[in-house]
């Protein structure tokens, strides 16, 4: 009897598939160095140059200088859609998240507080890092868009833009300050990467081995109803009335491909599957079709160019399937390797 209940246990831990303390700890050092931090470095990589490109179209003017700076402009949006649902720990602290992008901004507080700026003229906000202190709305790339892509007074040399030329620096400057910020605050000793791998009783923010592991799962839960909830509903439910993100500059559907890629990288690194009951492996077929659909839209019912499908998606299936995903992740994958997500910060909107 004694040796068919140690067998039973034995059998129950071999099939349960929950990961131990050392496989979550596993799990978040993997997310963090083939991931979150390389995307972070990618976004600060990408903002440095802004400034000096910008420089470069109010100092010279014409369209190799202007090309140059959509350019970069690409670049450092791409770079954000891949890191903006790690809502955590850097992003969160000083609104960090809010001053990289204003968006989505139903309420206009972004051409308002750009304007009463604009027709002010006030010099002092021009002065090395007075932007940082302005409100969130004029801080960062939704500012700088809006700025490049206004039609009436186009940044150049000359009186006319010498307001704007200056304004435009120095919102790509606080850009890059602070995707710098983030870097540090993730890379420092004592930083974000250490707390997250180094969770107990001593730590002001991950007491217990799971915690962490926790908050990037609920992270890529997070992104999953961004995409689905702010790029794609609006184009199903005619009474949400939100414009897709940096569609000004034409890259609404480099956002969603960069934002889903980057879903999907998290996903695979965490490797949840992995934990899943053998009654239960059906799912990783179902999971890889969904995926695929998803990467197949273009977020705008077209096809993706990268797509493996030879159709595309509509955007109401790719919402079905992206909101399916989230339910199996959340309900039955997270929960196979032990961990309990609970609450995010969009349940309930």
């Amino acid at each position: 009897m004694l040796m068919l209940s140690i067998l039973a246990l034995i059998t129950h831990a071999a099939g349960s598939g929950a990961a131990e303390p050392s496989g979550y700890n596993a799990m978040v050092r993997s997310a963090l160095n083939k991931h979150i931090i390389p995307h972070f470095e990618v976004l600060k990589a990408a903002s440095d140059p802004l400034a000096e490109a910008v420089g470069n179209v109010c100092s010279t003017g014409g369209e190799a200088a202007e090309k140059v700076l959509a350019d970069r402009f690409q670049d450092a949006v791409r770079a954000y859609a891949q890191v903006d649902f790690l809502r955590f720990g850097p992003m969160l602290e000083g609104g960090r998240r809010e001053r990289l992008s204003f968006w989505p901004d139903p309420r206009g507080f972004l051409p308002r507080q750009l304007r009463l700026i604009l027709v002010s003229k006030d010099e002092a906000v021009l002065q090395p890092g007075a932007i940082g202190k302005q409100s969130v709305a004029v801080q960062g790339l939704t500012a700088l868009e809006a700025l490049v892509q206004d039609t009436e007074v186009r940044l150049g040399p000359g009186e006319p833009a010498r307001f704007r030329c200056a304004l435009a620096q120095s919102i790509a400057a606080n850009v890059a300050e602070v995707a710098g910020e983030l870097v540090d605050e993730w890379e420092k000793p004592g930083g974000w990467k250490d707390k997250m791998l180094h969770p107990g009783p001593d730590n002001d923010t991950y007491k217990s081995g799971s915690e962490p592991a926790v908050e990037i799962v609920k992270a890529l839960l997070v992104g999953l109803s961004l995409t689905a909830d702010l790029q794609l509903k609006p184009q199903i439910d005619p009474k949400i009335k939100l414009s897709p993100p940096y569609q000004r500059s034409g890259l609404q559907k480099i956002y969603y491909a960069a934002s889903v890629a980057s879903l999907h990288q998290l996903y695979e690194t965490l490797q949840l599957e992995d934990h899943l009951k053998p009654n239960k492996l059906w799912m990783k077929n179902w999971l890889k079709g969904a995926w695929r659909t998803i990467e197949a839209s273009d977020g705008a019912g077209g096809r993706s160019p990268t797509a493996e499908r030879d159709d595309a998606p509509t955007v109401r299936e790719t919402f079905d399937k992206m909101n399916s995903l989230r339910s199996l992740v959340s309900n039955h994958l997270a929960a196979a390797a032990g961990l309990t997500v609970g609450f995010n910060e969009l349940d309930g909107d």
